[in-house]
């Protein structure tokens, strides 16, 4: 019977433990349904805020397409209207043109319009005549200081092309930079080093007390000393022997800036003697004296191939007033003379391709003249 009852009793309780593993089943599946439920919804959200972000983007999308449309035609606007600005100008600048020139045709046929025509008809013939003249002029010149700088002695040269180099003195000058950032360097070394000099001192570092308790290095050596000693070692008044603080020296510093301040000084006594050497100024007042010019400091533009200083720039005035005459209108008291310059004589002082241009000018001139 006993038999019996235990195992209904045991029935019983797989039974319930069959009905609380049932009952965490069913808990399970509600957890798991939940879960699920809760998981759909938030899918759910995820997909709406997808879909707002669809249009939202979709939004921005068609302001930036609207935003890039205004701008293209905010500038296809500009640029017809600066087109037709431009051609506004054009037409007035056309129809001041044309006036200009009506103007100017009713005004050569007053008297001094006539007087202008007559005398435009003159310029233009004169012109290139002056123009020639002074690229002949110009020409002998360019050809007269090239032979004469074959003629200079390549030491004069050398000496002009080596002068500026001697005014700067570059050399000197990169030295004493660099002999100036030694120095600096060197000061700032020497400072530190006077700095911890002092500390050591301020703190007694460089003294023999520093000693392995009460002992200081020359007591240590005194026992070492003694024929009794049996406590201390050579080791021991080594390991308490004081370090020696020499100061530092200032001998690196002197050095530099000595040579600094020295190269500064050479600098300075090199350039004076440049300055005031005679020898550029001799070579060049020879080179005049022999030649009526220095051909290593000139180029030959603004010798005058004529007598009268009055006709410097003379073509260059008969045509400002060509091209001017339709805006200025010039009375016949304001047109300039028209005639050929006189040239020159030939003079030993000039080189010999100037007096042949000179001879040449003569020449055409008596020609003119008959």
């Amino acid at each position: 019977m006993r038999s019996n009852r235990d195992h209904l009793r045991r029935i019983g309780d797989e039974t319930q433990r069959s009905r609380e593993h049932l009952s965490n089943i069913e808990d399970s599946s509600a957890a798991t349904a939940r879960s699920a439920a809760q998981n759909t919804q938030l899918l759910k959200g995820i997909a709406y805020t997808n879909r707002v972000n669809m249009v939202f983007n979709g939004i921005t999308a068609m302001n930036s397409a609207r935003q890039l449309r205004t701008q293209k035609q905010q500038l296809a606007l500009q640029n017809e209207q600066h087109r037709l600005q431009q051609e506004q100008h054009a037409l007035q600048q056309a129809v001041s043109a044309q006036t200009a020139r009506h103007e100017f045709s009713m005004w050569r046929q007053t008297p001094e319009g006539v007087a202008f025509v007559e005398w435009q008809e003159r310029a233009v013939s004169l012109l290139p005549f002056l123009r020639s003249r002074e690229r002949t002029w110009n020409t002998a010149w360019a050809n007269a200081i090239e032979r004469t700088r074959a003629e200079v002695p390549e030491g004069e040269k050398q000496r002009i092309r080596n002068h500026p180099a001697r005014l700067k003195q570059n050399g000197l000058r990169i030295a004493s930079f660099v002999a100036f950032a030694v120095a600096v360097l060197c000061a700032i070394s020497f400072g530190l080093q006077f700095f911890f000099y002092g500390l050591v001192q301020a703190t007694g570092g460089g003294s023999s007390e520093r000693a392995h308790g009460s002992i200081t290095y020359e007591e240590c050596l005194d026992i070492l000393a003694d024929p009794d000693n049996i406590i201390m070692n050579e080791s021991d008044c080594e390991a308490i022997r004081p370090v020696e603080n020499t100061p530092p020296s200032i001998v690196p510093l002197v050095l530099a800036a000595g040579t600094c301040v020295g190269l500064v000084i050479a600098r300075k006594v090199r350039q004076r003697t440049a300055q005031n050497d005679p020898t550029l100024e001799q070579e060049s007042r020879a080179r005049i004296a022999r030649w009526g010019f220095d051909p290593l400091s000139t180029q030959g533009v603004g010798f005058p191939w004529h007598e009268s200083e009055g006709f410097a720039g003379y073509a260059d005035n008969i045509e400002h007033m060509l091209h001017s005459a339709p805006s200025t209108r010039p009375m016949p008291s304001q047109l300039i003379p028209l005639q050929v310059p006189t040239p020159l004589q030939p003079s030993e002082r000039l080189p010999g391709e100037a007096n042949d241009v000179l001879v040449m000018f003569h020449e055409e001139n008596e020609q003119l003249s008959q």
